[in-house]
């Protein structure tokens, strides 16, 4: 469904673009505080480094794998039909990885978030095109590129600030993977809400 031209302005002004960037951020916000913070986790654990760095062969698998497979799924159903859906691997594997200390979880959260962020890449070129159409593409995409920048370097600071106050490591990366679950659910009605505002225009 084409979408009509929206300015920048236009866009920043639009609700529903904040919530959706609450779902199109966790990859490269929990991504880099859980790779920042590798290290610590590893110790609390008492894993090998050794474990950790050879899963990132399987991650960097997973995310070529469902970067392909990902493209023609959203030519067919539309980035805003899957939006909902393609942070439940990575909810799952956070889940696993905070809850689980057996060393082959590692591996378990690689794969899941090899799959969630094959999707992220496809649905960062498809989505915004779908929702805000293509006049002014380069001007939106500026604005969330710097916003995920952003997050992404955020992300490990807030995690250690949080760590040096006492709190669980591993229950952070739970509540992460309990918030990758929550917004898929409000993900469902905003898909709705946006589909409903594309067919009144």
């Amino acid at each position: 469904m084409a979408a009509r031209d929206w300015s920048r302005a236009e866009v920043l002004r639009d609700p529903f673009f904040y919530g959706v960037m609450l779902a199109m951020v966790p990859p490269a916000f929990i991504g880099n505080t859980i790779f920042f913070h590798q290290v610590y986790l590893v110790e609390l654990r008492g894993w090998s480094l050794g474990v950790f760095a050879s899963s990132f062969t399987l991650y960097a698998l997973m995310t070529l794998a469902f970067t392909l497979l990902s493209g023609p799924l959203i030519d067919r159903l539309s980035g805003r039909v899957l939006l909902p859906f393609y942070l439940l691997p990575l909810g799952l594997g956070l889940l696993l990885l905070g809850s689980i200390e057996a060393p082959w979880v590692v591996f378990a959260f690689m794969a899941l978030y090899g799959v969630s962020n094959g999707f992220s890449l496809s649905l960062y070129g498809s989505l915004w095109p779908e929702l805000y159409g293509l006049k002014h593409l380069g001007a939106i995409r500026a604005v969330i590129v710097a916003m995920l920048v952003f997050a992404s370097a955020t992300g490990p600071g807030i995690a250690g600030l949080l760590i040096d106050a006492g709190v669980s490591y591993p229950g952070l990366i739970v509540t992460l993977g309990l918030y990758c679950m929550a917004i898929s659910v409000v993900m469902l009605r905003v898909t709705r809400r946006l589909k409903a505002r594309a067919l009144a225009t």
